[in-house]
């Protein structure tokens, strides 16, 4: 391991404009492995938003690495303070009274935010981007993300920071840093919300960019989070009870999310294979039994599974209309489908074939979660041609940041999860099926208030006006099944979409609204067997703005279109791909 200090030799400075920002350029950075860098502040108009960033490459190979970033040689004043909220969101307050640091310390903060307050000069705001500063995790524990420094009697220095390993023993061995590929452009950013205000009207600013860490919810859809490994039905079974307290289910739930698809593990790696089928049934009796008493007239909650070892190759995750009993194996003789009290008709899978003769007569929806990593390493690509997976119910793969992050990419999960989202797209093209789609997913194992769960995972708004019963998520799954939904990080926001027109004349006509100041909006297509993009420049829209676009799309030669927005801080949403001979060709609230 190897550490780094930012050095500068910059002879001047490169300023320019573009639409409502300013941009300065200092070349000259070097910093450990990082050379030929610069560093950038860009200042938007109208936000009191500043983006201050290293941006720089390497030419060694094998380079994973992190970054913490700040402002030093700020002067200690009278009212000179460091103010930040604790993970309960209590306020904390450090008044310089103390000696003089050797390094940085460390904060647990709430919401990622560290102030500057200097008195009567105003307030300065430090916070990392809200997702991409996070690489993949299976923890949302607050590891510290702020910093502070006394440097001396007369001035300090604050920042953005990441911790140097997992505190909880048993997942220190995923700690993935960000990857650096020999000689891209690596950028890193930190954000400063700067006010004539005291701290916590400067706090306030800063928290609207995230609509204060919460899903805003939008009028026809349901706000939907998958994939969680919380262990629902095995806590409920050791615990005795399904009544029993799921603080999991509480965090999600406070920050508006009101479709919970936790996935309890089943199959190989989950254990089936060592357990006796009554242990199995048993918990799941009461994964399905807790979805209902923790369901409410705003939440729902659905019991689902992650097929482990599945037979289908690689992980599987199975989302249910509404309850199913099954059993991992099938011995020769053994029956489908029997009868086994209480639980009534019982499947056993032991094949590919089984799995899809079970999936078709409940209406089970099946998504490859992490795909072309972990277990799923080689797949989809592996079986892109059976018949199980060209099948619609097998809807697609799961869409999380951080799998393998490089911070090169303008987009959450590009090299990961968009160019398998398009390769899909343009596999299926001529296939009389829907194409295959992105579920926005999460690989936590557990989470509780306080822990820094926002940032960690992407959600769908799905085009649904109210939650159907606990008992029947037909609706859910048959919206999915249809693509009729928009996944996001949460500050950018897609509430209408639709392609116009006939024939090769189309226009794409879409309804965006964000936060943070939105870098550009794209229309990208195939024709099954490449893919290309158009790229329109969003720069000189304002932040917290609203657009309605319509782009003329020429689709001649073309199979396949999708959509997408991206802002200023790498985040975004996008529309699911619709086929240019299909009949299905929006979404939008109704």
């Amino acid at each position: 391991m190897h550490r780094g200090t930012s050095s500068y030799q910059a002879q001047g400075c490169l300023v320019k404009t573009d639409g409502t920002r300013l941009s300065v350029n200092f070349p000259g950075l070097t910093m450990g492995v990082f050379s030929s860098g610069q560093l950038e502040f860009t200042i938007y108009k109208g936000s009191n938003l500043i983006r201050q960033e290293a941006i720089a490459k390497t030419d060694q190979n094998s380079v994973a690495y992190k970054y913490d970033a700040g402002l030093k040689g700020l002067a200690i004043e009278q009212g000179s303070r460091i103010v930040w909220r604790d993970p309960t969101n209590t306020q904390q307050e450090y008044l310089f009274g103390g000696a003089r640091n050797e390094r940085e310390a460390p904060l647990k903060t709430s919401n990622r935010l560290v102030i500057a307050e200097r008195g009567k000069a105003g307030s300065i705001a430090a916070f990392p981007p809200p997702h991409n500063f996070f690489w993949a995790r299976e923890s949302d524990q607050n590891l510290g993300y702020n910093w502070y420094r006394k440097d001396s009697d007369t001035s300090f220095s604050f920042g953005i920071r990441h911790a140097e390993n997992e505190e909880t023993p048993n997942i220190k061995g995923n700690f993935a840093l960000y990857s650096a590929r020999p000689g891209t452009w690596q950028h890193m950013p930190v954000f400063y919300y700067v006010s004539v205000e005291p701290a916590e009207p400067t706090r306030d600013g800063a928290l609207a960019f995230t609509h204060g860490d919460h899903y805003k919810p939008l009028a026809g859809y349901q706000v939907m989070s998958h994939h969680y490994h919380m262990n629902f039905g095995l806590r409920l079974m050791q615990a005795g009870s399904a009544d029993t307290e799921i603080v999991d289910l509480q965090a999600l739930r406070a920050l508006g999310i009101n479709i919970v698809s936790p996935v309890d593990n089943v199959g190989v790696g989950g254990g089936a294979r060592n357990r006796a089928a009554a242990d199995v049934l048993k918990q799941r009796q009461f994964e399905i039994d807790g979805a209902r008493r923790h369901s409410d007239k705003d939440f729902l909650v659905m019991p689902d599974q992650e097929f482990y070892g599945s037979v289908l190759g690689g992980h599987t995750d199975l989302l249910f209309s509404h309850p199913v009993y099954w059993l991992y194996g099938r011995p020769a003789g053994q029956a489908l489908v029997d009868a086994i009290p209480p639980y009534g008709s019982v499947y056993h899978i032991g094949s590919p074939d089984d799995l899809m003769e079970m999936v078709k007569r409940e209406d089970v929806m099946m998504s490859m979660p992490h795909p072309r990593t972990k277990n799923n390493a080689g797949y989809p690509d592996g079986f892109k041609d059976k018949a199980f997976f060209k099948d619609p119910h097998f809807q697609g793969i799961g869409f999380r940041w951080g799998m393998g992050v490089d911070r090169s990419e303008r987009r959450l999960c590009e090299y990961r999860c968009l160019t398998l989202l398009d390769d899909l797209s343009n596999w299926y093209a001529d296939l009389p099926a829907p194409p295959k789609y992105l579920l926005a997913i999460s690989e936590v194992q557990t989470q509780a208030p306080g822990d820094e769960i926002y940032s960690s995972a992407p959600i769908s708004y799905i085009k649904l006006d109210t939650l159907p019963a606990p008992d029947d998520a037909s609706a859910v799954i048959t919206t999915l099944m249809r693509g009729d939904y928009f996944v996001s990080s949460g500050e950018v926001l897609i509430p209408s979409y639709t392609v116009g027109g006939s024939g090769n004349k189309r226009t794409i006509v879409a309804d965006v609204e964000w936060t943070f100041p939105l870098d550009f909006v794209e229309v990208v297509w195939g024709d099954g067997q490449h893919t290309d993009r158009q790229i329109i420049s969003t720069s000189d829209l304002p932040a917290f703005g609203r657009h309605h676009f319509q782009i003329p799309f020429d689709a001649t030669g073309k199979k396949w279109v999708r959509f997408a927005a991206w802002d200023a801080a790498g985040n975004g949403a996008l529309v699911q791909p619709i086929k240019l001979g299909s009949t299905a060709t929006s979404t939008s609230a109704r």
